[in-house]
């Protein structure tokens, strides 16, 4: 009696005889199973030797896998990992697994899933008008299941481990241009803030300040007065309010966002306004948010949609572009970048936790450094020109030994001054 680890169809099996009977159970695929399923052999084996060994919750032999439900192992993932996700995140994934993932695949069997079914559900779905990134934010959270499932040794291979450059393949082929980053220019913004400012009173210190520090709409949503440290000039931003939920920033982490004095100066005279609103309403005290609703609670994420359309709406007759909200963040970023500010520092103040998606997103908007490319000049013999200027003699360096002394020539530059060289001693054979 003895238990022994096999490779079965590229995975690792611990294979069991005793008492007459015979059980496996598959571990992994990867090397680390193998080395695990190893050690759980090795524990058998003793287990065996000293009569400790029962056949507990097993069945029968049988070597055929246990059928896999898609549409039960999402919901059962849901349920598990709803603790882990976001409540905008798992208000999404729910979505997606009713509406999007459970219609089509049913209850296939994930061990019978391949690449090419996945490619049927995005043919289907372009087909019926969806976009490809929302296409593949459906398969992500299919991904996440067939994950979690190879990682337990549940199923052989994860046929969405190419997504990323399965998508990105089918972005390119239906995208009908190339994809940009919208900003608008300062005269736009001007414009902006001028119609929001006459049309939408309420609307425009929170656009402005959205303009003037890049924030997320729900991070500013979800800015209380003590956020904001007029003295030091910074604003700090640790939660935002997205979907109805208070929930921390995208990054997970909270961070300072500087401030600059004309936006320090506008929530001063807001923070004025707030205490003669209290004071009108009779309100116990100034509300906490910075931006609250009519009310003083928190201010609806699609309430403040409808405000922004409404002054994009009037905005547009004067000249500037209908662009989406999130593009205030775009718009200080690339003025940022362009005036000179280091990427990492931009990356910090918008919360990225890698400055080099910052350097992807914004590489366009980053002026040159080395404009001059005089060095590719050719001359008429069809040969390069020398890439330097040749050093000329100063004033009172007459002397061509002089120049080779100083080093101010080219043999100065480029020759090493003659050493003697130390004789060599051989013995006499």
């Amino acid at each position: 009696m003895a238990a022994k680890v096999r490779k079965i169809n590229g995975a690792w099996w611990i294979i069991v005889h005793a008492q007459g009977r015979r059980r496996k159970r598959r571990i992994g695929a990867s090397a680390g199973d193998k080395r695990r399923a190893e050690r759980i052999a090795d524990q058998l084996t003793r287990d065996l030797a000293a009569g400790r060994f029962k056949f507990e919750g097993e069945e029968a032999r049988d070597d055929a896998p246990k059928a896999l439900p898609c549409d039960s192992e999402l919901r059962k993932w849901i349920a598990a990992y709803a603790s882990t996700l976001k409540p905008s995140t798992e208000t999404e994934s729910h979505r997606i697994i009713e509406k999007q993932l459970v219609p089509f695949f049913g209850s296939r069997d994930l061990h019978e899933l391949r690449e090419s079914d996945l490619l049927e559900f995005v043919k289907a779905k372009l087909e019926a008008g969806h976009a490809a990134k929302t296409i593949r934010n459906s398969l992500s959270v299919l991904r996440r299941v067939l994950n979690l499932l190879y990682r337990e040794g549940l199923i052989d291979r994860n046929p969405a481990s190419r997504l990323g450059e399965l998508m990105n393949r089918v972005a390119r082929s239906t995208a009908t241009e190339a994809n940009t980053i919208d900003s608008w220019a300062p005269e736009e913004v001007g414009k902006l803030l001028k119609v929001a400012k006459e049309q939408e009173h309420r609307l425009h210190p929170a656009l402005a300040t959205l303009l003037y520090t890049g924030l997320r709409r729900g991070e500013l949503l979800g800015l209380r007065w003590e956020d904001v440290d007029l003295e030091r000039g910074r604003i700090h931003v640790r939660r935002a309010y997205v979907k109805g939920h208070l929930t921390a920033p995208k990054s997970g982490r909270g961070r300072y966002v500087a401030m600059a004095p004309p936006l320090a100066s506008l929530l001063i005279d807001v923070l004025a306004d707030r205490r003669r609103e209290s004071l009108s309403q009779g309100w116990p005290e100034v509300p906490e948010w910075v931006f609250p609703n009519q009310g003083g609670g928190l201010w609806d994420q699609d309430n403040f949609e409808r405000s922004w359309r409404r002054v994009r709406r009037k905005a547009q007759k004067e000249g500037v572009r209908p662009l989406r909200l999130h593009c205030t963040r775009h718009t200080w970023a690339s003025l940022a970048l362009a005036s000179g500010k280091s990427v990492r520092w931009v990356a910090e103040q918008l919360g990225h936790a890698d400055p080099a998606l910052t350097l992807r997103v914004y590489a366009h908007v980053i002026p040159d450094e080395e404009p001059d490319l005089s060095f590719l000049s050719f001359g008429s013999d069809g040969g390069p020109r020398r890439p330097y200027t040749a050093l000329q003699p100063e004033a009172g360096d007459e002397d061509e030994n002089a120049l080779t002394a100083t080093g101010r020539g080219a043999s100065g530059i480029l020759a090493r001054p003659a050493r003697l060289e130390r004789a060599t001693f051989r013995s006499a054979t």
